[in-house]
């Protein structure tokens, strides 16, 4: 398996070829999701003490039960499917997050976050910035795939140790 330097590496020279296709106005979300799977967002989420989750800091605690479920290069490593079950996985959380904030504030009589009736969701999803976003997610993932691929390759071939 490739090292976390490594990934990190070969994702950041893959950027620039990849953004140069998009339009000005889907660059920034395309990269910013682009650097988020790189940097915090990546299939190596499933491993405890790899480098994307140690980078959370004193929130990777919240990665512990997705290691707990989830094995090494299973879901997290197929294309699309990985992005979606750690994108789902943080959304769930904000979610809980979202709901003991809401309530908390409407026991203390302070409204300022919008009620669930008001956030509308679909349009939130099919946003060209969010699509950008989640299309930059998918990208740095398939790179990482990518790269555990030829590296596992190149190991057997016994080009590398």
């Amino acid at each position: 398996m490739a090292s976390g330097k490594t990934h990190d590496l070969i994702n950041l020279i893959a950027l620039p070829p990849l953004v140069y296709y998009f339009k000005p106005e889907d660059f920034i979300p395309f990269t910013l999701g682009y650097l988020a799977g790189t940097f915090l967002l990546s299939p190596d989420n499933d491993l405890y003490h790899s480098k994307p989750v140690q980078r959370w800091k004193f929130l990777k605690f919240i990665w512990y039960p997705l290691t707990k479920f989830s094995k090494h290069r299973g879901l997290s490593h197929i294309p699309i499917v990985g992005s979606l079950i750690r994108l789902g996985y943080l959304m769930l959380i904000l979610f809980f997050v979202y709901i003991g904030l809401f309530y908390l504030l409407k026991y203390l009589n302070i409204s300022f976050l919008p009620s669930f009736e008001e956030i509308n969701l679909e349009q939130l999803i099919l946003n060209i910035h969010f699509i950008s976003f989640f299309l930059g997610l998918v990208c740095s993932e398939i790179m990482h795939i990518i790269v555990d691929i030829v590296y596992s390759s190149l190991k057997k071939l016994r080009l590398i140790r």
